[in-house]
């Protein structure tokens, strides 16, 4: 199963709406989660394990997840000393588990002097034990900054590389952490698909900004890159739920998966950015509504983002749509602030990629 959309890190299941698989399953499908990463080992042990009964809280949340059609990974963070013990670990885990793919989360351990052998041996029994499983290797955003660590050896056997792009203390923008991430992935070999981690928790006193975490999103998808994670879960739940409402809101689909117009007109709407939408139409474009035309972006912009604002906390969604050769019809909906759902009815004129013209009617659903 590919992974094509947004994700969470699971750190310890208990604390995430208190282990409860219905409430999880039912955050997941609110919050469109293409995947999750549950830990299910720490070195050479098992992870989210009651010591005192046995419960194991990762088995019924990865059920009801896969029951959804959600992809559910799970993930091990290693140190390097016992990598024979530690990969035992991580195969049995993920095999008892029915894991869809499998996270290593290598970090400051694996910078010291000789850890090249160690993670050589590790991925190579996780390759020859879980066969085909996708991997992928957690750790640092810039390489140039860890220039001990092996990642060559640990990307050699991996499926994707999930860098963790945390830009804690940097002046740069998040767009350019994650260009930069991905510039100096490009100069190691082999080179493996890029699904960024970025932050949704605090920490030292430091938060991230909102505009931040949208601008890692919205460079994401304009790189093409088919998936984002976020760290982490319950964090983000208990310190910053505004930060897990940003996310759950965003629509995030790679190009190649919205291919239709009125499919990028949603996203752009979902992104909460009117700038995102104006650009989709051509500069003396025409809106007409019921009772009211404007001309122009500068007019439309005015009333995209009030249309914006009015639903700053809903998703818009597509419901279906039809063309013909450059004129789109199509309805969605979103709802009202009282928790009630609009419909929208739309017909849309395209040429040359722009809209020309677009008529817009919107009633109760």
């Amino acid at each position: 199963m590919k992974l094509i959309g947004k994700g969470y890190y699971i750190w310890i299941v208990k604390n995430c709406e208190q282990g409860d698989p219905e409430r999880i399953a039912e955050l997941v499908r609110e919050s469109r989660l293409s995947h999750v990463m549950i830990k299910i080992a720490d070195g050479v042990f098992p992870y989210n394990i009651d010591l005192e009964n046995g419960y194991d809280y990762v088995r019924p949340v990865i059920r009801k997840l896969q029951s959804q059609n959600v992809s559910v990974w799970g993930w091990q963070y290693i140190y390097g000393n016992y990598p024979v013990q530690e990969a035992e670990i991580a195969v049995k885990r993920a095999i008892e588990l029915g894991v869809n793919g499998f996270v290593i989360n290598a970090e400051e351990e694996y910078k010291e002097r000789n850890k090249a052998a160690a993670a050589s041996r590790y991925m190579s029994l996780l390759r020859n034990n879980l066969g085909s499983m996708p991997l992928a290797l957690s750790t640092f955003r810039f390489p140039t900054y860890h220039a001990s660590f092996p990642f060559s050896q640990f990307l050699d056997r991996c499926d994707y590389n999930m860098p963790q792009v945390y830009w804690m203390k940097s002046r740069n923008t998040a767009g350019a952490q994650l260009q930069r991430c991905i510039n100096e992935y490009k100069q190691i070999q082999p080179f493996r698909p890029i699904i960024p981690t970025g932050p949704t928790f605090k920490e030292h006193g430091w938060v991230p900004q909102e505009r931040e975490v949208l601008e890692f999103m919205q460079v994401a998808q304009k790189l093409n890159l088919p998936a984002v994670n976020f760290w982490y879960w319950e964090g983000c739940r208990r310190d910053l739920p505004q930060f897990w409402n940003l996310v759950r809101d965003y629509a995030y689909d790679s190009p190649a998966v919205v291919k239709s117009f009125p499919g990028r007109y949603i996203n752009a709407l979902n992104s909460k950015d009117p700038d995102n939408v104006v650009k989709l139409y051509h500069r003396s474009a025409v809106h007409i509504r019921a009772g009211s035309a404007v001309l122009g972006q500068a007019a439309i912009r005015e009333w995209i983002a009030k249309l914006i604002n009015e639903h700053a906390g809903a998703q818009f969604s597509l419901i279906d749509e039809t063309a013909d050769r450059n004129i789109h019809n199509f309805r969605w909906q979103v709802k009202d602030a009282s928790g009630g759902q609009l419909e929208g009815r739309d017909t849309m004129g395209v040429i040359d990629d722009q809209i020309r013209y677009h008529y817009s009617f919107i009633k109760p659903a």
